[in-house]
């Protein structure tokens, strides 16, 4: 049989008190570490969605804290002459309690629109004409507008929730 070869330093074994103090050490650093990746930069958030019903109290049903993703999208535009015309839209997701918020109001509200407001300017609706169930709204924005102008502003959602999400999670911690 071969006996396995220590190192002169090794040949003490370790106690478990020491296994587990280093455990600890190595869970705390890799915990610590990991969180500070998370921090908010506001000077990247360029965007603060609110969304509120038209015609009702001028209170938002969602705000910035509520949405997890935003999706580009378009629409044909029927009554444009141009063949290739077409409208685009933000397709907004929220978290699991915004939706419930949002397929209550719009079960309430149908015939209405939503409208999505960004630095108290209302960019884009969204005409209520079912029940959102899915926590999915797609806005068409108010004004056509050329495509590198939304592909901006698809951009500035981007960042905005993303370092929205960094800014709330270290709002709870």
């Amino acid at each position: 049989m071969t006996r396995f070869q220590t190192p002169i330093n090794a040949t003490k074994s370790c106690s478990p008190l020491s296994i587990l103090l280093l455990a600890f050490v190595i869970s705390f650093f890799t915990i610590f570490t990991s969180c500070r990746g998370k921090k908010s930069d506001p000077s990247k958030i360029s965007v603060r969605p609110r969304v509120f019903i038209e015609g009702a109290a001028p209170v938002p049903i969602l705000d910035e804290y509520d949405f997890t993703g935003v999706q580009l999208g378009t629409f044909a535009d029927v009554f444009s002459k141009d063949e290739d015309g077409r409208i685009f839209a933000l397709w907004l997701s929220t978290d699991r309690r915004a939706a419930i918020t949002i397929q209550k109001e719009t079960s309430r509200n149908m015939g209405r629109r939503l409208s999505l407001v960004v630095n108290g300017q209302a960019i884009a609706v969204h005409p209520i004409e079912k029940t959102i169930t899915n926590g999915y709204i797609p806005f068409l924005f108010v004004n056509k507008i050329p495509e590198d102008q939304v592909m901006v502003i698809y951009n500035n959602f981007s960042e905005s929730l993303i370092h929205l999400k960094a800014e709330m999670e270290d709002l709870r911690n």
